[in-house]
């Protein structure tokens, strides 16, 4: 059934905007509001009603968000920090239920720009994403995913 999650994780991606054979794809708001606000259908299919998302510790953390409403939430407050922020998925690591994203991220604003690696770690039941763990490093969520 991995596989089977690598698969769900990539579609999730696909619905955010993102290109998951790779390639940098800008994230946007509009889709997020789209998906999570309006009819809930497809989101439905890949996402379960209670997500939850955990985003870093540290300077660029957030607060723990939740729902669909909560999803929304952890990007906006994201994207209001940046001019324009892109994400390409770099690599997809099996882990049982849990599947792990290697990815690069792009940050432009005022003239600055960031550009870093971070890892995601997605959790899965009943072929649909119920946790999303963000790391601000490459070897954080195979990390969390080894300690699981």
């Amino acid at each position: 059934m991995t596989r089977e999650n690598v698969e769900v994780v990539r579609e999730g991606l696909r619905l955010w905007g993102l290109n998951p054979e790779g390639g940098l794809s800008p994230v946007e708001l509009a889709r997020f509001e789209e998906l999570f606000e309006g009819d809930t259908t497809r989101a439905a299919e890949f996402f379960d009603p209670e997500i939850e998302i955990h985003p870093p510790g540290g300077a660029i953390g957030g607060t723990v968000e939740r729902g669909y409403q909560g999803v929304v939430r952890n990007w906006r407050d994201l994207l209001a920090t940046f001019d324009e922020f892109l994400i390409d998925p770099l690599e997809f690591q099996e882990a049982g239920d849990q599947v792990v994203v290697i990815q690069r991220n792009v940050g432009r604003m005022r003239g600055m720009e960031v550009d870093e690696m971070s890892s995601v770690l997605f959790t899965l039941r009943d072929r649909r994403i119920t946790r999303i763990d963000v790391f601000a490093s490459r070897e954080g969520a195979l990390e969390a995913a080894a300690g699981a």
